[in-house]
């Protein structure tokens, strides 16, 4: 009885940090628009927030690559997934540091070393996928890299809410539901990442 009461008691209190981490995206779009009054640029603390999820992302597979050398080649494709992510967001750095478009060469020189190593033991980096689709938290994490890739860009056309506003267009709006959604989805990975760390040094521990 004691069992059953303490897993629903953690579970509650799971669902409780969810809705704590659910209400990131509006406090960091908020603080933006509101509290600096800017229109969500390259330099916001929405965009510095994204990048920080996905270098927290990247860096959790990153981890467990380095800390179980049996899914070592797997993980480090896996991560490197999510360094691109982060070098994209980063593109207006780049932009500025070098020239435009510049962040597309880190991007391809991480993509194809991460693919070169990972088939260095191909067994190894198929096991490891397929550890990575089967666990419980893979959906999740599809869900949020469902929502940056596919729902923020299609909610955040420009000709939506042009029709949607008519002349009263208003970029700002465009903005505050393009960046909102999309940190959503990187906070939904972020979640999903974190969990994965945790669901995998769990079942480390009981193998």
């Amino acid at each position: 009885m004691s069992e059953h009461f303490n897993y629903i008691f953690m579970k509650l209190i799971n669902f409780i940090f969810i809705l704590i981490l659910m209400t990131l995206p509006i406090i960091a779009v908020r603080y933006d628009v509101l509290t600096l009054h800017n229109n969500i640029p390259e330099q916001s603390l929405t965009e510095w927030t994204e990048e920080m999820f996905l270098a927290i992302t990247a860096g959790s597979f990153l981890f467990i690559g380095f800390t179980d050398t049996k899914h070592h080649h797997g993980f480090i494709l896996i991560s490197a997934f999510f360094f691109c992510m982060l070098i994209r967001e980063l593109d207006s750095f780049f932009d500025n540091a070098v020239f435009h478009g510049f962040w597309v060469y880190p991007a391809i020189i991480t993509a194809i070393t991460a693919l070169y190593y990972s088939t260095q033991k191909r067994e190894n980096t198929l096991n490891t996928l397929y550890l990575f689709v089967k666990d419980k938290n893979f959906p999740i994490l599809c869900i949020g890299l469902a929502i940056i890739f596919v729902f923020s860009r299609l909610f955040g056309m420009d000709v939506f809410w042009h029709q949607v506003m008519g002349s009263d267009f208003q970029r700002i709006v465009k903005n505050i539901a393009e960046e909102t959604t999309e940190l959503l989805g990187y906070t939904i990975i972020i979640y999903a990442a974190v969990n994965y760390v945790f669901s995998f040094n769990n079942k480390k521990s009981i193998i």
